[in-house]
């Protein structure tokens, strides 16, 4: 585990210069999105003890290849951040908090009530995995070498991530309600097909979705399946689902 982190909030800012020469790439945030993995299967990311794939980069503008070098993609602000969130991240803001025009850029997103509702529950189950695609893609970024990022001596290596086309996470939220995020993280558009029976823990087969990027907007009711279509490259589907039995009676 990266470190133990006691979460206490459901944002906390780090401030951070902007000269940070760290290179804020895709692949990175896949690559500590995945150390997560081996805790929250173990059930040992919990309450007082989370792990921590390391801060957001979400609003990081560039390295040191300034305009060459501009970081993260608003479709893969929305995955990184979502992904953080289905984990049960703490979620450690790190950029320029001073400049309002990327604030306001990326407000939509950190300040979303539904991705930090998710965030924040605790239902048993810090969020994993649960389905990932056969085909492979790889994820390459550059960074400063042994992760001396505000060294401006340090050399440059080169990384790469070997990564599945798509990768399915999950959280329970509890009182028979889910969370799943649709990773696509190929290079390409592709559709993303979730059968609700693939879901630990879900039982339904007719579920009701929301969509946590749309503040929690019903997408409808579905049969056994659901299908997003046309999921741009390294963005995420971000949903939550209940049984449509119990959204009837409500």
């Amino acid at each position: 585990m990266r470190r133990a982190i006691r979460r206490k909030s459901a944002a906390q800012f780090s401030r951070k210069s902007p000269t940070r020469l760290g290179r804020f790439r895709y692949g990175s945030v896949v690559s500590n999105l995945q150390t997560t993995v081996q805790w929250a299967q173990k059930n040992l990311s919990r309450p007082g003890c989370w792990a921590y794939p390391d801060m957001l980069e979400v609003g990081c503008q560039h390295g040191p290849g300034g305009a060459h070098d501009p970081g993260l993609t608003a479709a893969e602000t929305r995955s990184h951040f979502g992904a953080w969130a289905i984990v049960s991240s703490p979620l450690t803001l790190s950029h320029d908090v001073n400049n309002e025009t990327i604030t306001a850029a990326i407000w939509p997103v950190i300040a979303n009530e539904e991705a930090i509702r998710v965030n924040q529950a605790w239902a048993g189950h810090s969020g994993s995995p649960f389905k990932e695609g056969a085909g492979r893609v790889q994820l390459r970024w550059r960074a400063p070498l042994g992760g001396r990022s505000h060294d401006a001596a340090a050399p440059i290596e080169a990384h790469a991530l070997d990564a599945p086309k798509f990768q399915y996470f999950y959280k329970p939220l509890g009182k028979a309600e889910w969370a799943v995020l649709l990773m696509n993280h190929d290079d390409a558009p592709q559709d993303l097909a979730l059968t609700f029976a693939d879901v630990p823990g879900l039982s339904c087969t007719k579920c009701a979705l929301s969509d946590v990027w749309a503040y929690g907007k019903s997408v409808g009711t579905f049969d056994t399946t659901y299908t997003a279509k046309a999921v741009g490259a390294h963005d995420a589907v971000f949903l939550t689902i209940t049984p449509a039995a119990a959204v009837e009676a409500a």
